[in-house]
């Protein structure tokens, strides 16, 4: 499950490596990223826009990332909040820092108090990506 986290992070290093994601990594995401464009109806060509740095307020697009976040056990539904550590855990260890980095800013993203968790997911998404385009990725 290890290779999940960078899913439901969507947002981690693809800089470091010149050949990261590897072909044999992606094709490992898919299930997961198939099963939440199915669930959500989301616009893959939002998805891309977003990954490069446009913001598009699309309620299909922000249910897709609490999609992922759930597949992957890093949000917790009934509380809204993100398990940083757990990610963190998750992630290979040469993308940690990188993660770390782009995330610790965006650590007050939670819902509470029944939050809308597509718009907190989203949000956070938001905060990463403005943290480090660089190495932001969403798939």
């Amino acid at each position: 499950m290890e290779w999940l986290v960078v899913v439901v992070l969507c947002a981690l290093a693809l800089g470091v490596q010149s050949e990261f994601p590897t072909k044999e990594f992606v094709e490992s995401l898919k299930p997961v990223v198939e099963k939440c464009e199915a669930n959500t109806g989301v616009d893959k060509g939002l998805v891309d826009e977003f990954s490069k740095g446009t913001m598009i307020d699309d309620a299909k697009l922000k249910c897709y990332m609490k999609c992922i976040f759930l597949e992957f056990q890093v949000l917790d539904e009934a509380t809204g909040s993100f398990r940083y550590e757990k990610m963190l855990s998750m992630i290979p260890q040469e993308m940690k820092s990188i993660a770390y980095e782009m995330g610790r800013n965006c650590i007050h993203f939670k819902g509470e108090g029944g939050a809308d968790l597509c718009q907190v997911s989203y949000d956070l998404h938001r905060c990463w990506q403005k943290a480090d385009p660089n190495h932001y990725f969403l798939m």
